[in-house]
């Protein structure tokens, strides 16, 4: 028992740093220290008799053997995984925690500011928020939700699309008055962007493209947190890409009115058997009810200009759920 027990320690170790491709990806990951994750590869190298990874300069890499290993980990996932819905299916509570993960933007910005008030209405459910431009493993059991803007291809998932985001080229009062405002498409080229990098989406070949040459690397700055790139562009770095609702929720910085943006469906994900768990239940459907796009003019699927928010926030009685809401300062 003392063996399966190191044998599984290390395997789900093992399946985290080959995802990250790193230990220190899978300290962050799994919130372990480098000594115990090595010990735990230490104790199930030793107990199989061959060595699991590569450690090389570009990262660690599984060695022959050990992908065999990994590929088998993965289906002790899905049964893990598979154990813990039937858990919840069969637990009618409608308390309890759920695992939402999302996009660190719409995380951060617009549902985080949110909890407050539907814990008012269901104190029993706790909403455990991961933000990351990752995309959520629903092999695995550490999630219960996930919103993401790249459709899932999964089997057994399903997806239901909230709305849409449209992302507008931006910048701070204080850029325009030191550069000026790009009027037209060929000026960008003698502007400075401040890019997102993320696994779920890219500004930079748009920008590229719209400009039609590659940029020099002194006309860019590149983020890979939301809450930089923010902040970034509202203390007039440079110009980038960023979601048209925070146009309804009192930026400082103004949208160009050069025509240049992008959309990216917003998609809520979730196992097929979720609705049955109540609590899971109350969660979608709270979720679909804060991206109503009939409601909230940003997520719909045609592009609604940001000078026509103040009058559809008013029309719509939105001011006293936006003033809860507020950016990073």
């Amino acid at each position: 028992m003392k063996d399966l027990s190191v044998i599984l320690q290390g395997i789900a170790s093992a399946s985290v740093i080959a995802k990250e491709r790193s230990f220190r990806g899978a300290m962050r990951d799994t919130g372990s220290g480098f000594r115990k994750l090595q010990h735990q590869i230490d104790a199930l190298e030793e107990r199989l008799g061959f060595i699991i990874f590569h450690r090389t300069p570009d990262g660690v890499i599984p060695t022959r053997e050990g992908q065999i290993i990994l590929e088998e980990a993965r289906k002790i996932e899905v049964i893990a995984a598979n154990i813990m819905r039937l858990g919840k299916s069969l637990n009618n509570e409608t308390e309890g925690e759920v695992l939402l993960a999302t996009t660190e933007g719409l995380g951060t910005f617009w549902i985080s500011p949110q909890l407050r008030a539907f814990n008012r209405h269901h104190p029993g459910i706790s909403i455990r928020l991961h933000p990351s431009m990752a995309l959520a493993d629903f092999r695995r059991f550490d999630v219960d939700l996930a919103l993401q803007v790249i459709e899932p291809t999964l089997p057994n998932i399903k997806r239901v699309k909230l709305g849409r985001l449209h992302l507008v080229l931006a910048a701070a009062p204080s850029y325009i008055e030191k550069h000026g405002e790009p009027k037209e498409m060929a000026a960008l080229a003698n502007h400075t962007f401040v890019f997102h990098l993320s696994p779920q989406s890219s500004d930079r070949q748009l920008i590229e493209k719209v400009v039609g040459a590659p940029l020099a690397q002194s006309q860019y700055i590149v983020m890979r947190n939301s809450t930089a790139h923010y902040l970034t562009i509202e203390n007039g770095l440079g110009i980038g890409f960023l979601p048209s609702y925070i146009f309804g929720l009192g930026t400082k910085v103004q949208a160009l009115s050069v025509p240049v943006r992008h959309e990216l469906d917003v998609w809520l994900c979730f196992h097929e058997d979720a609705r049955s768990t109540p609590r899971i239940a109350k969660v979608i459907d709270w979720l679909s009810a804060i991206f109503d796009p009939r409601l909230f003019p940003w997520f719909r699927r045609e592009f609604v200009s940001p000078r026509s928010f103040s009058s559809i926030i008013e029309a719509n009685g939105l001011r006293p759920i936006l003033e809860e809401i507020s950016l990073p300062r």
